[in-house]
């Protein structure tokens, strides 16, 4: 017979003081599905600073919209985040760097800003669809060496899918959420339950074809009505206030 031994909670391993997560992107515009997984991350890894990183010159992304109205739509829209004991803040570090950003090297500036943030546990945030493609990310392996991934997986991803040096990668980091917050990097996180499938590209094709509230400022039936209940109040505002997206669709 075989007895299996209870490691104590005295000896697990303790969590980083800071635990931070990082969720980066066009954001063109920052909508409903960003805040979500932001949101459901910093309880899963019970995190202590939430970041929102919008990218400067994506460049695997042409023809996205202004770096300035990228910018102050993700400042509304962190304003509307609500997560007691987490501090929320707005990264304008790649819109400030000149020429074209590569997450790899964002986080390294990142991690060279201080001594805490180097000490610090550190999870880029992403969804599943993102893996499909890393192995295109400028030296993706690096991003092991500087940070943890969290990765929401949509309903009927399938992870055979990846690219296999991606796949080997999720493979061997995969680790629970108390690993990544005791650790500064390398480990993956995978979590299938928040079910939320938002597009910006849909988004923005609806407000092409619509881009006018009604007279209240009410949501309506019209493709611009939805995209307007998949992005913040504030958001949708600031689009209707600079005519954004209009020529889109």
């Amino acid at each position: 017979m075989t007895t299996s031994t209870v490691i104590p909670a005295s000896q697990a391993p303790a969590a980083l003081e800071r635990r931070v997560g990082l969720l980066g992107g066009t954001f063109d515009p920052i909508h409903d599905g960003h805040l979500a997984l932001a949101s459901h991350f910093a309880r899963v890894l019970d995190l202590t600073e939430v970041i929102l990183l919008p990218a400067g010159q994506p460049w695997q992304k042409p023809g996205v919209s202004p770096a300035a109205h990228r910018l102050a739509m993700t400042r509304l829209a962190a304003a509307t985040l609500d997560l007691p004991g987490v501090t929320i803040t707005v990264d304008a570090d790649e819109i400030e760097h000149d020429g074209p950003t590569y997450t790899v090297e964002t986080l390294r500036r990142w991690r060279a800003k201080s001594a805490s943030n180097a000490n610090a546990a550190l999870t880029l945030l992403m969804g599943a669809d993102q893996l499909l493609h890393l192995d295109s990310w400028h030296e993706w392996r690096e991003l092991f060496a500087l940070a943890h991934l969290g990765v929401a997986s949509r309903p009927g991803f399938d992870f055979a899918a990846l690219p296999p040096e991606v796949g080997t990668a999720v493979a061997a980091r995969r680790a629970d959420a108390a690993t990544l917050a005791a650790t500064r990097c390398g480990h993956l996180l995978i979590d299938e339950t928040l079910a939320l499938d938002v597009s910006a590209t849909e988004i923005r094709h609806a407000i092409g074809t619509n881009n006018a509230p009604d007279k209240n400022g009410a949501q309506t039936t019209t493709p611009g009505g939805l995209a307007a209940g998949k992005v913040p109040a504030t958001v949708w505002d600031y689009i209707h206030q600079h005519h954004l997206y209009r020529h889109h669709g």
